[in-house]
């Protein structure tokens, strides 16, 4: 894992005293490769700043990478408070009610959550970075209340000590071969938004009957990724369907494991934040969110193994695995994940089986 975590930062790093460099002798704007992530004045405010306070959900190695990278970049230092989405939401509801939210920036992987933390006036301070005509309507709020910056994918981990790269699935309509029966594992739709966008995918966009012909398989079903992961480790199950960023890390360690991305629907869960009403540290978290939506940035989020938001940003890389196009990713909508939470929920536990 370490050793994953300092290769991946040095990626994020790589060119960093050039790119410094331009942006020292400049000494007006932050400029990376020709690309202005923050003008004279926000540079220079956000630096007398010097730090920021960040509320975020995403995964501990994924989140060191991209930190790392942008106190690499801009000398700002991050404090980091990390958390599951739910709890987090819980705190920053209970801080913001006493008017003691302390965050600078906050993110959640949970969607309908982000947008209630904006009708409910946490995330109410509309900032366009200056990349907000290079992103997707589909991956920010139409006035730059939240972006979704960081967005991994949903794959096919396969143990390749116990499968045979030619047997190995391609398509998700794969997974319904016999020959899978009993050797397939899934998380609970419960454990969160990678595991309730996946199934969304699956019933809205891929076959509105893959549910069934899939619990028809006999899956073996998981409370989160680690012990999905090992299983098909151990060989308990040979296959996983599940976000690619912690199987990337378990190829990383030299564990048996090959990711599959799907070439019939490559679902993203994203992880969206913006700035705080109550922001201690303005001119920072400005700079912040230029920074993660921004080419440079998504150079961290890629190499932490998610897509960004910046559609200019190339695709991810992280342990030695090759993404696809940033175009071949599917974007849920918030409104139809808002809308099908609560009955598709009941309705993939009847079918799975878990009531």
């Amino acid at each position: 894992m370490r050793s994953f975590l300092k290769r991946a930062a040095a990626a994020a790093c790589a060119g960093l005293a050039m790119a410094c460099g331009v942006a020292r002798a400049q000494d007006r704007a932050l400029v990376f490769d020709g690309e202005e992530v923050a003008g004279a004045s926000l540079f220079a405010a956000a630096r007398r700043e010097g730090k920021l306070l960040m509320y975020s959900a995403v995964a501990g190695d994924a989140l060191k990478v991209i930190v790392d990278a942008f106190q690499a970049d801009t000398g700002i230092r991050v404090e980091v408070v990390r958390l599951v989405s739910e709890r987090l939401f819980q705190r920053v509801m209970a801080e913001h009610s006493t008017g003691r939210l302390a965050a600078d920036y906050i993110d959640l992987t949970d969607l309908p959550l982000v947008k209630e933390l904006v009708t409910k006036g946490v995330l109410n301070r509309p900032y366009k970075s200056p990349f907000f005509n290079e992103i997707p309507a589909e991956v920010k709020e139409a006035d730059g209340r939240w972006y979704a910056f960081y967005r991994p994918v949903s794959s096919i981990g396969v143990n390749s000590a116990m499968v045979k790269e030619a047997d190995q699935p391609r398509r998700w309509s794969d997974l319904l071969d016999p020959k899978w029966k009993g050797r397939i594992g899934l998380q609970t739709i419960d454990v969160g938004g990678s595991a309730f966008t996946l199934n969304l995918f699956w019933r809205d966009v891929y076959d509105k009957d893959f549910w069934s012909k899939l619990a028809a398989q006999k899956p073996r079903i998981y409370p989160g990724v680690a012990p999905a992961i090992t299983d098909m480790v151990r060989g308990e199950v040979s296959v996983v369907a599940l976000g690619s960023p912690p199987l990337v890390v378990q190829i990383s360690q030299g564990a048996p494991v090959r990711v599959i991305f799907p070439e019939d629907g490559l679902p993203s869960f994203p992880v969206s934040g913006g700035i705080p009403v109550s922001v201690k540290n303005p001119n920072a978290a400005q700079l912040l969110v230029n920074w993660l939506t921004s080419k440079r940035g998504g150079i961290a989020i890629g190499n932490s193994g998610a897509y960004p938001a910046n559609r200019g940003a190339v695709a991810p890389r992280a342990g030695g695995v090759a993404f696809p196009p940033a175009d071949k990713v599917w974007n849920v909508d918030v409104d139809q994940w808002e809308k099908r939470r609560v009955g598709y929920s009941e309705d993939w536990r009847t079918t799975f089986g878990q009531n």
